[in-house]
């Protein structure tokens, strides 16, 4: 008689791997930076634009001169120029939520929810990445980079075979 079993056994599960916390926590970082940048631009209004063409380097503006830069930059109205960054903040608040969502779920590491990370992150990147390479302030920018590079960080930290077989363990 062996003292080796002829069949190998599982190794019990003793906790969480530390790159599934690292992969949630970078992921909660990616949304919440999304969620802020989308909540920054929804609620800045004519204010925001305003903003954004004093930091293009005009001088004060006035109302009638949003007007009138707003018709020069291809829209009918003023209310066309704020309500396409109210747009793009709602999309991206909402990517970044999304985000957060599924982020949560993955404590588990469940293959549903890496491939909601994946695909909700995706969106966030795509999101940061229209605000970036339009009218921003620093701020903007600055959250915008982040969700980016979160957003990537975020998707490849979830399918490190870690994670992977930590889902296989816990299933089992």
């Amino acid at each position: 008689m062996s003292a080796i079993p002829a069949t190998p056994t599982a190794p019990a599960v003793t906790g969480r791997p530390g790159v599934l916390v690292a992969a949630i926590g970078i992921t909660v970082v990616t949304a919440l930076a999304a969620i802020v940048n989308g909540i920054l631009i929804a609620t800045g209004g004519k204010e925001l634009v305003k903003d954004l063409l004093v930091q293009a380097g005009l001088p004060e503006v006035s109302d009638s001169d949003l007007e009138l830069f707003s018709n020069l930059a291809g829209y009918t109205s003023t209310d066309d120029f704020v309500s396409t960054f109210t747009t793009r903040g709602y999309l991206a608040a909402g990517a970044g939520a999304a985000l957060l969502v599924f982020g949560l779920l993955m404590l588990k590491a469940g293959k549903a929810a890496r491939i909601l990370v994946t695909i909700s992150a995706a969106f966030t990147m795509i999101f940061s990445l229209v605000i970036l390479g339009d009218e921003t302030t620093t701020a903007m920018a600055g959250l915008a980079m982040l969700a980016i590079l979160g957003g990537i960080l975020a998707i490849v930290f979830t399918w490190l075979p870690a994670i992977g077989r930590y889902a296989k363990a816990t299933k089992a």
